[in-house]
């Protein structure tokens, strides 16, 4: 398997580009992950660190450690997905940044790892473990939109009034999309006086969580980047 290529930089000391040894438990990747972190402990937004894409392909998800000198034993987790946050994936040379978080009263963190993530092609890189963090994550997300998206389809070919939607909602788990729609059906009680309004709205909602679904499902990981469950 490809080794893990790990970027870490010391604070105040500049950039560092470091490679690790093979180990167990990663992904397999056509080429070594390489990228250059920035951090930046002081500043108008307060500290942040900054990823830089070394590499000859786009990053669209990726898990990025940070961890401290002076407390080795302890670390923290960040999960970061362009396709679930909406936001742009990571093209060669371009850059995504972030605070950097630390507890209340500890020390800034001086050592960011980037220790999994996916590719743009659906090839995988890194901790198998965390990987399958990314795609869990993605998998329950689409199923999200599609279990919304099937409850709004239902009201539309039954031509549901604002209160047959709400009640439809009583029993739902209170995910991302369900809660957009609740909010919408809450805020806006003139629904009730105008239903092509509410069937308007509830389309274009339709329409969107379809979208995000397909998007989503589309970003799954090829064959042979498959992690086991």
């Amino acid at each position: 398997m490809k080794a893990l290529a790990a970027a870490f930089c010391v604070l105040n000391a500049g950039i560092r580009i470091l490679f690790s040894s093979p180990i167990d438990g990663q992904s397999p990747s056509t080429e070594q992950p390489r990228f250059q972190i920035d951090i930046q402990a002081t500043g108008e937004k307060g500290p942040q660190y900054k990823v830089t894409n070394l590499n000859g392909k786009t990053v669209t998800a990726c898990v990025i450690e940070l961890s401290s000198s002076s407390q080795s034993s302890r670390s923290s987790k960040m999960v970061w997905d362009a396709v679930l946050q909406d936001e742009l994936p990571i093209e060669p040379g371009a850059s995504v940044s972030h605070y950097l978080s630390h507890p209340v009263g500890g020390p800034l963190p001086d050592k960011v790892e980037v220790i999994a993530g996916v590719w743009d092609d659906g090839e995988t890189f890194g901790q198998l473990v965390w990987v399958n963090v990314i795609l869990k994550n993605r998998s329950m997300r689409a199923s999200e939109y599609e279990q919304a998206a099937a409850m709004l389809q239902q009201g539309l070919d039954q031509n549901w009034t604002r209160d047959q939607y709400l009640q439809a909602l009583g029993d739902k788990p209170n995910s991302g999309p369900i809660y957009a729609v609740r909010s919408t059906l809450v805020a806006n009680q003139r629904f009730t006086e105008r239903p092509q309004l509410l069937r308007h709205s509830v389309q274009k909602m339709l329409e969107s969580f379809a979208q995000k679904s397909n998007l989503i499902r589309k970003a799954k990981p090829t064959a042979s980047a498959v992690t086991p469950g």
